[in-house]
């Protein structure tokens, strides 16, 4: 699965994302929803079922793969499980985006979607647009 594009929508009242056309036809059924772990991403991740496992492998494979034997290794896999929230896109191919993850990553109504790779990234609109900002001078330097 791929995602790419960059979308922006209003969050409603209840805190519904209506899904952007490209995407409603990549996903369905339930998806996997979590702040951003990071530390400078206000973001909130949406990944399929499939996707959010080997994006979790994946962490664990850049530092030499899971130890279960290792504290931190079990105490990181634990928060990340215990951070994502199922949800059903319901048949107006919204998701419910819950009260805390929104306001962990700082989303109140003007969100933007961006596709990313094997994830939709979901910002608070003014912090995608400050954050292309400085990702335009980073993309200059980058292919100089």
């Amino acid at each position: 699965m791929y995602f790419n594009g960059t979308y922006d929508r209003n969050l409603d009242a209840k805190g519904r994302l209506s899904l952007p056309p490209a995407f409603k036809k990549q996903l369905e059924g339930l998806v996997r929803v979590l702040p951003a772990p990071e530390k400078e991403v206000d973001a909130l991740y949406v990944f399929t079922e499939d996707t959010f496992k080997v994006w979790v492998d994946s962490v664990f494979e850049a530092k030499g793969g899971f130890d279960p034997t290792n504290r931190s290794h079990r105490m990181v896999k634990e928060a990340l499980y215990g951070a994502a929230t199922t949800l059903e896109i319901d048949s107006a191919a919204r998701i419910s985006l819950p009260e805390h993850d929104r306001k962990k990553a700082h989303l109140d109504r003007e969100v933007t979607v961006v596709g990313g790779d094997d994830r939709l990234v979901i910002w608070d609109r003014e912090t995608y647009a400050a954050r292309q900002a400085e990702t335009e001078d980073i993309l200059a330097d980058f292919f100089d």
